[in-house]
């Protein structure tokens, strides 16, 4: 009977020894995705406080890691995505846009989802927004058709 208990205990303890490496790891993702996420908002408010247009934006989604605010009162968008080593960041008059969409791209199992943008008569007529998931792309989307 001894033993029974003896095995009982040692599974368990086994058991807690293994989830241990797990919660570490999944605690380090979520603060690796933070300071990713407090990077890209600097970069992104970066962007903004180099252009030289007046801006103040209404509705923003730069603290949430996408490069897209709003400018209700003059009708202005500023977009910015990473392009090579920088930043690409425009402001435009919102009549400017052309048509947008939620996309989700898989690779290999691994899900990208971003909000494609079409400016015409641009020498890159496409922006393409990063979002981190399907419902931020979604309200994305969602912000751009109210415009």
């Amino acid at each position: 009977m001894i033993f029974h208990w003896l095995f009982i205990i040692i599974t368990l303890v086994l058991c807690a020894v293994a989830a241990l490496p797990t919660r570490f790891w999944l605690r380090t993702g979520e603060l690796i995705k933070a300071r990713d996420l407090r990077g890209k908002r600097l970069r992104l408010q970066k962007a903004l406080a180099a252009q030289h247009l007046p801006f103040t934006p209404d509705e923003s989604f730069l603290d949430r890691g996408v490069g897209l605010a709003m400018d209700h009162g003059r009708k202005l968008v500023f977009l910015a995505c990473p392009q090579g080593g920088g930043m690409r960041a425009e402001i435009l008059p919102s009549v400017a846009l052309g048509g947008h969409e939620a996309c989700m791209q898989s690779d290999h199992g691994f899900q990208e989802y971003f909000v494609e943008i079409s400016i015409p008569g641009k020498a890159q007529p496409v922006w393409r927004l990063a979002c981190e998931s399907a419902e931020l792309a979604a309200e994305v989307d969602g912000a751009l058709a109210r415009l």
